[in-house]
């Protein structure tokens, strides 16, 4: 999935670029995917192996971005691309986590009543 991700977002940035004018700087776009990597920082994906790796990666994928920005911009608005839909998920699999330890907990007190 995120070999597929890279790809159309990758395309979509060169078919932007092919339009004749040079893009922008994405800081907009940075400051979003930052947010998003703090949301799932605070959202508990440090403490869920697989949110962590996507953590990670979406991390990785900012920290490249940052060093090709003003360089090669539409490089860099494709990894932020990524990196906003890693941190996402991120976040996604942490409260999933977090979902099924309730639920868990849940029916392990409902056990409890009933068998008293």
């Amino acid at each position: 999935m995120r070999i597929s991700m890279v790809a159309l977002l990758s395309t979509m940035a060169l078919a932007v670029a092919g339009c004749g004018g040079s893009l922008p700087a994405p800081n907009d776009e940075f400051a979003a995917a930052t947010s998003d990597v703090g949301a799932a920082n605070a959202g508990g994906a440090p403490s869920v192996p697989d949110a962590k790796l996507h953590l990670q990666l979406s991390e990785e994928d900012l920290q490249k971005s940052k060093a090709l920005i003003n360089q090669d911009n539409a490089r860099a608005a494709s990894l932020i691309g990524v990196a906003r839909v890693e941190a996402q998920l991120a976040l996604k699999l942490a409260k999933a986590a977090q979902a099924a330890d309730q639920l868990r907990q849940a029916q392990a007190e409902l056990q409890k009543t009933k068998g008293n």
